[in-house]
């Protein structure tokens, strides 16, 4: 009969740490991926506002351009103001 108790708490004790060493493997390996997505996203945005950035900086660079060539001469006179 002692022997019978021995078995079975082994099986026992063997099962339950199997499982905790399986719930902590899986748990390791959610930070993980957690953590290599969370570190994606962060490159996405990083590229997003740099994007950004280049694209407000030639828009300001045109529009600055822009604004100097659409300038008319002072003596200028439209054909319709005579």
């Amino acid at each position: 009969m002692k022997l019978i108790f021995k078995i079975a708490i082994g099986v026992f004790l063997g099962s339950l740490s199997s499982s905790l060493v399986m719930d902590n493997w899986h748990s390791y390996q959610e930070n993980i991926i957690k953590q290599a997505t969370e570190r994606h996203k962060a490159e996405q945005e990083k590229v997003r506002v740099e994007q950004g950035e280049r694209i407000r900086a030639m828009f300001l660079q045109n529009h600055h351009d822009g604004s100097s060539q659409n300038k008319l001469p002072s003596a200028f006179i439209p054909d319709d103001a005579k």
